[in-house]
């Protein structure tokens, strides 16, 4: 199946390095130790809890058996792997991986230290060099080639350790520098390091098993670069917190995990309802748009091939009850012309959703023209509408 955001790296509405502020004096606060760990001490640190891989992160697996296969190959023939990036926790001595983690969470899996994981304990196969080995799991070859073994466990990993970082922006900034390759990673998956507790727990376990977030990313595993759960994050933070945003993503995300997981007991219910809402949004605007059109943008003469998150910004915010939801659906094709006109025939509409997605003008832009449509068709009685103060909602 084809990733509708696997071409996201430009998309202007993500998180990137323009959303930080850090700072000369923060970035030198922050020291970075260089050191050889050996396998055995990595997997002992993470055994007893030292370094945190969040039980949750096992159900997001990036690499299937053949690779994990070929890092256990290459440990064994002595070549060299890449680093590891760790950043201290305070004066914990706890530390949550930067740089490495699936790495990591293979030799984690390989050494038996993660029972939730269908990987544990996994076979290895695919190898070329070692073939011998091929279908032998770690014990097979701590019983029967105990040399190779203590080889596998001696193996020291260059690790990167990072201390006295006074701000989380610092770790964010290395985190997108060591990930701006091909393969962008989320940084939803170091804030989910950052900011333990019930509300990110909560959203580990519901976006690996929301159906609209398997269908938006086309998968049937949770998405291991975790971003649907950053997807998920910025669609409640918009239901809940829309007018406290001043055009910084990050912080905005940030600082509604922070209070969600703080006031869980507030929030539970209220999140689990807005959860379940979310999906029956998802399916209306899929009913309305059709599945190769919902939550893109119209160019003038055809639909982008990729989803927008700007769009998908809109298209959500609104549907947050049944009766809304109904009369969505009930205006059907209506919205839908409705919607191509204004990208063909609103400039700012079109900017807002194309580029500078992330200001505060933009996001007031683009959910004040589109409620305004949405209200002209009866689906809602208040919209959007930016003031000198910020978003806040007007009446229809």
């Amino acid at each position: 199946m084809i990733d509708l955001f696997l071409q996201d790296h430009d998309d202007p509405s993500d998180e990137n390095l323009e959303d930080l502020h850090i700072g000369a004096r923060s970035l030198a606060s922050a020291v970075v130790y260089n050191t050889d760990w050996t396998v055995e001490t990595l997997t002992r640190q993470v055994e007893k809890g030292a370094i945190d891989l969040t039980p949750n992160f096992q159900r997001r697996d990036a690499w299937n058996k053949t690779k994990k296969s070929l890092l256990i190959e290459s440990i064994l023939l002595n070549f060299p792997v890449p680093p590891l990036t760790l950043a201290e926790v305070g004066d914990s001595k706890r530390f949550i991986v930067v740089d490495g983690k699936q790495r990591l969470t293979t030799l984690c899996q390989f050494f038996g230290l993660m029972p939730s994981s269908p990987n544990n304990e996994f076979r290895l196969s695919g190898l070329a060099e070692l073939d011998e080995i091929n279908g032998l799991n770690r014990r097979d070859i701590e019983e029967n080639r105990p040399a190779m073994f203590r080889a596998l466990e001696n193996y020291t990993v260059r690790t990167n350790v990072i201390r006295g970082w006074k701000k989380d922006d610092v770790l964010y900034s290395i985190f997108l520098r060591l990930n701006s390759g091909s393969v962008k990673l989320s940084p939803q998956e170091l804030r989910q390091a950052l900011n333990p507790g019930p509300f990110t727990e909560w959203l580990s376990i519901y976006t690996a098993d929301s159906a609209a977030l398997r269908s938006i990313f086309s998968n049937t595993e949770p998405d291991f670069r975790m971003r649907d759960v950053e997807l998920m994050i910025r669609y409640l933070a918009m239901q809940f917190f829309l007018p406290n945003y001043r055009g910084d993503l990050k912080q905005f995300l940030d600082g509604t995990a922070r209070v969600i997981n703080v006031s869980w007991s507030a929030y539970e219910d209220r999140i689990s309802h807005q959860a379940a809402l979310f999906e029956k949004a998802y399916d209306a605007v899929i009913s309305v748009f059709g599945s190769d059109h919902a939550m893109r943008k119209w160019n003038g003469q055809k639909w982008e091939g990729r989803l927008n998150r700007a769009v998908f910004d809109i298209m959500m915010f609104y549907l947050d009850s049944d009766d809304k939801i109904a009369r969505f659906v009930e205006s059907g094709e209506k919205l839908v012309q409705e919607f191509k006109s204004l990208c063909d025939g609103h400039s700012g509409f079109r900017e807002s959703i194309e580029s500078t997605t992330k200001s505060v003008e933009a996001v007031g832009n683009r959910l004040g023209l589109w409620g305004h449509t949405l209200a002209e068709f009866g689906v809602v009685s208040e919209y959007v509408t930016l003031t000198d103060n910020g978003l806040t909602f007007r009446d229809a």
